[in-house]
């Protein structure tokens, strides 16, 4: 009978899985739902994940939901399994999109926790594009904060977290070399990278990779449309 229930596992994630890559959120979701051992940490961490990806195009307040939904079963696999780095990276991903939805001064208050789950996930699997790719965008998102923000950093944390673009370069540049156009958000956070560092070949490469981007999900609509404004200024 255990042999039957991880068989049934193994099915029904490697299914999950198909449907998730092939951008079919929904079918993903009813699929992990419907597995009747639902306190299982491959289910959790897939379900904190899809139920992040139905939160993206959905409207308010349906999107805040579909979020502090995604958050709680990313908890859960945390609590699961805190040594495999899906676990980090869906949590740190989520606390981050759940504290942004409480405004500024708790996004700012997790700033530390999130980096701490990020660098975790990274440690325990430096072959995972998407992780590098989420450490890129927390330190490019430090280096690009504004004035204001920074002074609630200030004031909440004695020594308060800090970024550069050079290490958000590194780390996109790492999730690329890892798997090549991976993600097309990974394309444009390179452009806005170099651009930033005053790299303006190299930016502008990026740059039309990204407004050329096949739309298949919410991600690729909102590169495609950011990198199209952006290369007309270029």
């Amino acid at each position: 009978m255990a042999d039957e229930t991880v068989k049934t596992l193994s099915e029904t994630i490697q299914h999950a899985d198909q449907l998730f890559d092939e951008n079919n959120f929904q079918e993903a979701y009813d699929l992990l739902q419907k597995y009747p051992a639902q306190e299982t940490y491959d289910i959790k961490w897939r379900l904190a994940r899809v139920t992040f990806s139905l939160s993206k195009p959905a409207p308010s307040p349906r999107k805040e939901e579909l979020v502090r939904e995604a958050f709680r079963y990313s908890e859960e696999a945390l609590k699961l399994n805190d040594g495999d780095f899906a676990a980090h990276k869906w949590y740190s991903i989520l606390l981050d999109a759940k504290s942004s939805l409480e405004g500024i001064k708790e996004r700012v208050t997790q700033l530390e926790t999130v980096k701490q789950h990020m660098h975790r996930a990274v440690e325990l699997n430096p072959n995972d594009p998407t992780s590098w790719y989420i450490l890129g965008h927390f330190y490019y998102g430090l280096a690009d904060l504004p004035w204001y923000q920074r002074k609630i950093v200030s004031t909440i944390f004695a020594t308060p977290p800090t970024g550069t673009y050079e290490q958000a370069l590194e780390c996109f540049e790492k999730a690329e070399a890892t798997q090549p156009s991976f993600y097309s958000m990974n394309h444009l956070m390179l452009a806005k990278t170099y651009q930033a560092l005053k790299q303006a070949e190299k930016a502008k490469e990026f740059m039309t990779l990204a407004a050329n981007v096949a739309v298949l999900n919410e991600d690729d609509k909102q590169c495609k449309e950011e990198a199209t404004k952006l290369l007309k200024k270029m």
